[in-house]
């Protein structure tokens, strides 16, 4: 793991006592007098050593060069917290180290949630619950079969009154699956179906880029809110567990991938900065510097060695993904960079509002070819056999075959494209509009299909409509059967007269009625077999929309106990902080009271400092008591709902398991 690389300037130790109004171990009474003290010298927003300014709660929040100093709740895994205790390189400060009680008090500070100041709340660690590294990148096809949602929550987190435009589309490269970016969401559809097979919550705003890995197992969302917050969200879409969150910007991430060997992932947007960050600490690597305008576009190659970067500019860079280094710098196109993919690990295909779509040589660090593709492309992507597909604003959507001539094109009739993409297999073409509609047809013959919504009826809905469904579809079968009846005695009197003709005159006529009889009966046969088999569907439809709502309930209560949860750790480390306070302050008075004075002036400072000490004694003892209470009265509520979610869990497994699963994977509602 890469340590920041910043500096301290070396001074002698300062006592840094707690004072009355602090309440707990925080930012503004007890560790920027340190900073002033010990490192401003060199971390001050004038000259940032390393990038790093210590002067403010916010600027220390944000980090350095190399990322993040600070995790809540985790001064084991802080760089800050590491190198000022010397247990990691470079020691700061680099010729001396701080008395260990200022070394503790940042610990403390840490441990206690990095809270600014007494009513601040305390900051969890945003470290990933797992390390995602993989030995090697992962391109090829993995062994057996590709990853396919289990159990994921099928309700809409949210439904609005209208659907918003969708910037965030992209296609599973081994499996029928299309991830759509909608509000506060990413929604998972069944290509082949499609139907709705998975939603994910982004409670964080609206996604911006969605990706999967290259190995099928994740999908990744990048988003947030515009000047407000930028993240980067990764799924397991298998579980639908939301298993590592990355970046904390201060705008939205318009742009978002993760390495083939899943070792890092890497984010840009408005600030014009493209930065890399660990999947296994959630540390920042690299915050590379390049481009002169809002980052629209960026993708790791197939081998991780390389992360290609696009702006609004026309600029698009190539980095060397291990340390961030620029590799090359394409310049050619006159308009913003829409999208870029790799179509082998050194090869890069770009499209720009300039109407091209470009091809780019890494190794030889030029062009190799150009497509006047539209009058705008705003969309390029390669599934993995090579086929491409384009969009623009010509309203058109063309695919294209590996030497890079046109196959068929899809017209957008009712406003303009903005992404477009190819299923795994290269048999279907899903494109979003600016009215926020999804398009899906059949690639091989045009035909248009009926698509996806980013704005899907709720499940209390679906099963209304299923269930109008069926009561048709059940009212009509008799009526079926009987035109069914009616046919095949029609049939059996036509061949009977035409048995009894006996010349050729009489059997013409006979033969070309018997010939439509015969036709109506087949076709009220197709009838009836095709209601049979819709209502079928629409009965499974059932079992899956009662099945998902079923989880929607226990999605719901494991949310809620996951949070209780929470709140009780926020309280217990609450408590904790408290009475590490009260051990600092116990400390700072007997240092107090051990201190010389010869003036009146500096005896009535020193007793007024052991006055604000012990008031903050008696201030956090009673914090720490009614944190503790707090947390110890949620105990036995927490054992309840714990069981109650564990038999909710145990109720869904049995009816699951009492679902037809041949049935729920032919449903196409």
């Amino acid at each position: 793991m890469n340590t920041p690389k910043f500096l301290f300037a070396a001074t002698a130790a300062l006592a840094l006592p707690l004072t009355a109004a602090a309440q707990k171990v925080t930012f503004d009474e007890h560790i920027l007098p340190l900073f002033k003290n010990q490192c401003l010298k060199c971390h001050n927003s004038d000259k940032p050593k390393a990038d790093l300014d210590l002067s403010t709660f916010s600027a220390t929040m944000k980090g350095g060069s190399s990322g993040l100093i600070v995790a809540g709740g985790d001064p084991d895994g802080s760089s800050l917290y590491k190198v000022v205790a010397h247990s990691a390189e470079p020691t700061m400060p680099p010729k001396s180290k701080l008395p260990d009680k200022e070394i503790d008090l940042i610990k403390k500070w840490i441990a206690g949630g990095l809270l600014e100041n007494s009513g601040s709340k305390a900051i969890a660690s945003n470290r990933p619950k797992i390390d995602l590294s993989l030995s090697a990148a992962s391109f090829g096809k993995p062994e057996g079969a590709p990853p396919m949602p289990g159990d994921l929550l099928l309700d809409p987190v949210v439904r609005t009154v209208r659907t918003s435009a969708s910037t965030a589309l992209a296609a599973s490269p081994w499996a029928p699956l299309v991830a759509l970016g909608g509000q506060k969401q990413v929604l998972l559809y069944n290509s082949d179906t499609l139907q709705l097979a998975g939603v994910f919550p982004f409670p964080e705003g609206f996604p911006h880029d969605v990706k999967f890995s290259r190995n099928g197992k994740l999908l990744l969302a990048g988003g947030g809110r515009g000047a407000n917050k930028g993240v980067v969200a990764v799924w397991d879409i298998t579980t639908g567990e939301r298993i590592l969150t990355a970046g904390d910007e201060l705008d939205v991430a318009l742009a978002a991938d993760i390495s083939s060997n899943q070792k890092w992932i890497a984010l840009g947007g408005p600030d014009r900065l493209v930065k890399i960050y660990a999947t296994a600490t959630g540390e920042q690597l690299h915050k590379m510097k390049k481009h002169t305008d809002w980052v629209t576009a960026l993708e790791f190659n197939h081998t991780s060695t390389y992360l290609a970067t696009g702006d609004r500019n026309g600029g698009v860079v190539v980095w060397d993904s291990e340390v961030g280094q620029e590799v090359q710098t394409f310049t050619g196109h006159r308009g913003a960079i829409t999208a870029l993919t790799w179509r082998s690990p050194d090869i890069l295909v770009t499209a720009s509002e300039d109407g091209t779509v470009k091809t780019w040589s890494v190794k030889e660090g030029a062009q190799a070819k150009s497509i006047n593709a539209h009058s705008a492309a705003v969309s390029v992507r390669l599934n993995v056999d090579g086929l491409m597909v384009t969009a623009g604003r010509d309203k058109a959507i063309t695919t294209w075959d590996k030497e890079g001539n046109k196959a068929k094109t899809f017209t957008i009739t009712n406003d303009l494209p903005v992404r477009a993409t190819l299923t795994h297999d290269g048999k279907r073409v899903i494109a979003t509009d600016w009215a926020g509609r999804v398009y899906a047809w059949d690639a091989a013959d045009g035909r248009e299909l009926p698509g996806l919504s980013l704005n899907p009826p709720a499940i209390a809905d679906q099963q209304q409509e299923l269930a109008k469904r069926i009561a048709d579809l059940t009212a009509d079968l008799p009526k079926l059967q009987a035109k069914l009846a009616e046919a095949t005695a029609a049939t059996v009197k036509a061949k009977t007269d035409l048995d009894a003709a006996k010349d050729d005159n009489a059997r013409r006529p006979l033969k070309l009625a018997a010939e439509v009889a015969a036709k109506k009966q087949e076709d009220a046969q197709a009838a009836i077999t095709n209601a049979e088999a819709d209502l079928k569907l629409a009965q499974a439809g059932v079992d899956r929309l009662k099945l998902g709502a079923f989880y929607a309930q226990v999605w719901k209560a494991k949310e809620a106990f996951t949070a209780h949860k929470d709140e009780q750790k926020r309280l217990l480390a609450e408590a904790d902080s408290a009475k590490a306070a009260i051990k600092q302050a116990e400390d700072d008075i007997k240092a107090a009271k051990k201190q010389k004075t010869t003036t009146k002036e500096e005896k009535d400072k020193v007793a007024k400092r052991i006055k604000d000490l012990e008031k903050s004694i008696t201030d956090n003892k009673k914090l720490a008591s009614t944190s503790k209470d707090a947390a110890d009265k949620m105990t036995k509520p927490l054992a309840a709902e714990e069981k109650k979610l564990q038999a909710l869990t145990a109720d869904y497994q049995k009816l699951k398991a009492a679902s037809v699963p041949a049935a729920l994977k032919s449903a196409k509602l």
